[in-house]
């Protein structure tokens, strides 16, 4: 069962690094506002979700099975099955899944931050060029460009 689950932990592990790499491939591309990389980093992280979603089965899988065989229950956390596990690997792999974790948790949070910070930018520009257009010369009946002016209307009763 160990070693099964050895596997399984180096797998996430090896996945977790791989998502890790990307996104500091996106915060890169981020940076240097690269659209067409940026996309491209966009279908590899939907690619690797789908993977690491399609593992996430057999980690479950495994770490019940580990569970079971530690005479714990069957919901059972992995750093409970870690704590009962006599393998020295396993407390290993479980230290640097959670460094692995932690780093891309950091690392997404960096390229949503920067991410939202350059929707605002853009916000900012598309509002302000809105007003310029907006409070801009308009053209006029005469043909030409005349400054807006307000305007008002008046409505006379034919019975007053």
């Amino acid at each position: 069962m160990d070693k099964t689950l050895t596997e399984i932990l180096t797998t996430q592990l090896q996945l977790l690094e791989e998502l890790r790499l990307l996104l500091e491939r996106e915060t890169r591309e981020l940076g240097d506002m690269n659209l067409e990389a940026m996309a491209e980093v966009n279908r590899l992280k939907e690619e690797l979700t789908g993977r690491i979603e399609a593992h996430t089965g057999p980690l479950r899988q495994a770490i019940a099975a580990a569970a079971r065989a530690a005479g714990l229950g069957p919901d059972a956390t992995l750093g409970a099955v870690v704590a009962a596990t006599r393998e020295k690997g396993i407390p290993r792999l479980y230290r640097e899944l959670n460094d692995a974790a932690r780093q891309v948790q950091e690392r997404a949070a960096l390229n949503r931050d920067i991410a939202e910070r350059f929707m605002a930018t853009v916000g900012t520009s598309l509002n302000f060029l809105t007003r310029l257009l907006n409070q801009a010369s308009v053209y006029g009946a005469s043909g030409g460009y005349q400054q807006q002016r307000p305007t008002g209307a008046s409505i006379i009763n034919k019975e007053a």
